[in-house]
Formats: structure tokens, sequence, C-alpha cells
């Protein structure tokens, strides 16, 4: 019989421990300003529909402790001045030790004066800036459907695409050593002679991910540069946004990322609800072309103007994560005239790094044209 009881006893006893050592979940992190990256101060923290809950100190950092039975549970993050956020604890412990952006509360833009209203834009922009990292793909790959049309010298490509930082990193030097993309299948509507002609534009036109690179709009350090006007606000497919003309009065460089770049404007399209680009379309005017892009050195004095519209749009990704999904491009002048359509119809996993392909020879393959079509979107 004590032996019986003893068996018991130990067998509760470990029953017990066990639970003492997995009841708990401490969840450690920090809330700071979308905009400024500033810690948001005595912002609160509770588990949804129970007692348990903390808040931020003076530089932002708070500590949660949950049971684990709560793991499903909502935690609701809040403040004065900023729009809450919504986590379950799950999900919460995943960010353990990472920070978390609080947006600020946005009322009815277009009742404020003109002075506040502007001072508004500057935030909604820089604040769309400071959360990409968060709100975008890292590495990832994509097969893409590109479209080429040089003078009626046309060419139609399916590509492996692959950014091996994704949107991490928006240096200009990164985004171009991590970008690689090959031709699997090509056709054309002419031979691919003399060179040039094989030659294709990619990368000049993915210059114009403007969440992936600096030197535009969203980029914080240049956002000043730019007149914002408030075009209006509207809803685009469920969701509010922000419809926010600019343009510049001194292209640079450094505004632009392009050294000749003499006219510059555009419009953006930034979702209510996370700062999130729905579209970008910039307008610029410049001194001289190239086939082969932006970066090539060109005698721009007595140089004709080339005059381009670029119109890129971004989605969700299957990781809940936005990603370019398209991209048009129309340039000319008086001898050239260009139109290009890179088509994202497939995202997948980042895998390795591809070399890019600039140039290309490759022979038609019939068969695989006459089966190939785009999936819906």
């Amino acid at each position: 019989m004590k032996r019986i009881t003893s068996s018991i006893m130990l067998l509760f006893l470990l029953m017990i421990t066990n639970g003492l050592l997995a009841q708990n979940i401490i969840i450690k992190g920090r809330i700071v300003d979308a905009e400024t990256n500033n810690p948001v101060e005595f912002a609160n923290i509770g588990v949804v529909g129970t007692y348990m809950g903390t808040a931020s100190d003076f530089d932002g950092y708070y500590e949660l402790t949950v049971g684990e039975s709560f793991i499903n549970y909502k935690v609701q993050i809040s403040a004065v001045g900023y729009q809450p956020k919504e986590f379950t604890v799950d999900e919460l412990n995943v960010l353990n030790g990472e920070s978390i952006k609080l947006f600020a509360q946005t009322y009815g833009i277009q009742v404020v004066d003109v002075k506040a209203d502007s001072k508004r834009l500057y935030g909604i922009l820089k604040t769309a800036g400071n959360i990409i990292a968060d709100s975008y793909e890292p590495a990832y790959a994509a097969n893409v459907y590109l479209s080429q049309d040089v003078n009626e010298n046309k060419t139609e490509a399916v590509i492996s695409f692959a950014d091996a930082k994704g949107y991490g990193n928006r240096s200009l030097a990164m985004a171009f050593e991590s970008r690689g993309f090959q031709v699997k299948e090509v056709r054309r509507n002419y031979e691919s002679t003399p060179i040039k002609k094989g030659v294709l534009m990619a990368d000049d036109v993915l210059a114009f991910d403007i969440v992936r690179q600096r030197g535009n709009v969203l980029d914080v350090d240049f956002v000043n540069d730019y007149h914002l006007e408030l075009a209006e606000e509207k809803v685009v497919e469920g969701d509010s946004v922000w419809v926010i003309n600019y343009k510049l009065d001194k292209p640079t460089m450094a505004n632009t990322g392009d050294a000749y770049c003499i006219k510059y404007k555009g419009t953006i399209v930034l979702r209510q609800k996370d700062f999130s680009v729905v579209t970008s379309e910039i307008k610029f005017t410049s001194k001289g072309f190239y086939e082969t892009g932006r970066d090539v050195y060109r005698d721009a004095e007595g140089a004709e103007e080339y005059t381009c519209k670029v119109v890129s749009n971004y989605r969700k990704t299957a990781n809940d994560k936005y990603a370019l999904s398209k991209i048009k491009y129309e340039g000319k002048n008086s001898t050239t005239d260009i139109s290009i359509d890179w088509i994202v119809y497939d995202y997948q996993a980042y895998d390795k790094e591809i070399d890019k392909t600039f140039y290309t020879d490759k022979e038609q393959n019939a068969d695989y044209w006459s089966r190939f079509s785009l999936p819906a979107e």
C-alpha cells in the first residue's frame, strides 16, 4: 500500500513540476514610433479578455508574462495618439526581442489647414519608408514575364528572378548586387543582331521599384526635397488610401537615382491601415538615353530630352508580406520609343543567387510559347 501511495505521490509531483516549468511564456520587446523610431512610453500591452498585461517604460521596453494556455489569445498594444495593433500571444512570442512599430493615429487630413496638411504628408511618407523592412519580403524569388518593345522590335521572355536581400537593405549598391535574373524562354519578332538588339532592360526597369531602393520619395533622407499635395482619399480594393502627388524643383542623383534627370514628379498611393504602397507613378525627363540603362555615362551637353512614365504596383505574397507585382515603363524621344512590362506571376521562396542576364541570344522554343499564358491575378 505504501509503495502504491509513494508512486502516486511521485507521479503527482512530476506533473506539478512539469506544469510549473511549462506554464509561463515571457515575451520582451520594444514599442517605437513607426515614423521616427523613437520609443513609445507607457504603451499598454494586454491579453484581451484577461487581467494579464504590462506597459512600456520610458525607453519603450516591455516584458509580458503569459500563461502557456493563453497561446492563442489576442494581445492588444495601444498608446495615446497611435493606432492599436493586435497579435496572438504566439505571434508576439515569435517577435520576442524585436521592436513593434506603432502608426500615428490619422484623423481626416482634409479638414486641417494647408500647413498642417503638408507636415502630415511628410510624416506619412517617412512612416511608409521606415516600415519597409518589416512589411515587405526579405530575400525572395519569383517567375516573371517580360515584354520589351523597342522601336517595334519586340522581345518576350520568361525569367527566373531572385533577390538575395529583399527589402531589408535599400542601398543602391546592394539592390544592384542582390538582384539577379536569368532568361528561361524567349521569343522575338526580329533577328537578335546586331548585339544591342538582344539587350534586356530589366535592370533599368527594376530601378523603379521605389520600395526596394533609395533615391526617391520613400527615401527618408530626401523626402523633404519634395513638394507634396494630397490629391484625394479614396477606397481601393476595400482599403482606404491616400493619393499623394509630389514633384521636385531640383532633381539630383541623390533624390531621383538619375544624374541626368531635369524634371521629376509623381503620384504614390498608400494604404492607410499599414502605410504600404499600392501604386507608384513617376514621370521624369532626362538628358540623353542609352538602352543599357540610366547608370551609363552620357554626354548630356546638347543631348536630346528623353521623357518617361513608369507605373509600379505592389501586392501581398503568400507570406503575408508585400512585394513588387508589376512595372509598366514607357519612354520616348524623337528616335526611340520603348514600352516594357515586368509582371510577376509566381512568388517563390529564395533558394540561391542568380546572375544577371543583360543580353540573350537564346533560341525560341515554339512549343513552349504555344502553351504559355499568364495566370490571372
